[in-house]
């Protein structure tokens, strides 16, 4: 494609711009969340883990609530693509970057919370080591995450 200068001659047209359609933030909103699960399932097969004697109910919630934040990002993607269908093909600069900046705030809220459940798990196998020969049921089984997106 190209244009014409103000003599008339061809010039090469090197100012196109990248417009960003629907399915974009659908693929973007989708590959932070991916790698959000990823994280935290690998984290489940490998890293810090803490053994607790006691079970806690807060940890439980810690995780379910970054789970679901991690969902939320997901369907908040999904959301986004089809305010952003709705508008036409071209998604609004403020529409694509509110949607990117939610996403990206949810999945860092859930390692946020990830990383107070690992404090809180840190505290209690502090204030009472794992012995397994004190514990009446099958032990709680923590498992931190990486982080990935904290800084």
């Amino acid at each position: 494609m190209s244009g014409t200068d103000t003599t008339g001659a061809a010039v090469p047209d090197t100012t196109r711009r990248f417009t960003f359609r629907s399915w974009h933030l659908v693929a973007a909103g989708c590959l932070l969340s991916s790698a959000a699960f990823w994280e935290r399932w690998r984290a489940s097969r490998s890293g810090r883990r803490y053994v607790l004697c006691h079970h806690s109910a807060h940890l439980d919630h810690l995780t379910l609530t970054a789970l679901a934040l991690v969902a939320a990002a997901v369907i908040v993607s999904i959301a986004c693509a089809i305010a952003a269908d709705s508008r036409g093909a071209v998604a609004s600069r403020r529409l694509v970057a509110g949607c990117l900046v939610s996403v990206l705030a949810l999945v860092v809220a859930a390692d946020t919370v990830d990383a107070a459940g690992e404090r809180l798990a840190k505290r209690a196998t502090a204030a009472e080591p794992f012995d397994a020969a004190r514990c009446d049921y099958t032990p709680q089984d923590y498992a931190a995450t990486p982080g990935w997106f904290t800084w």
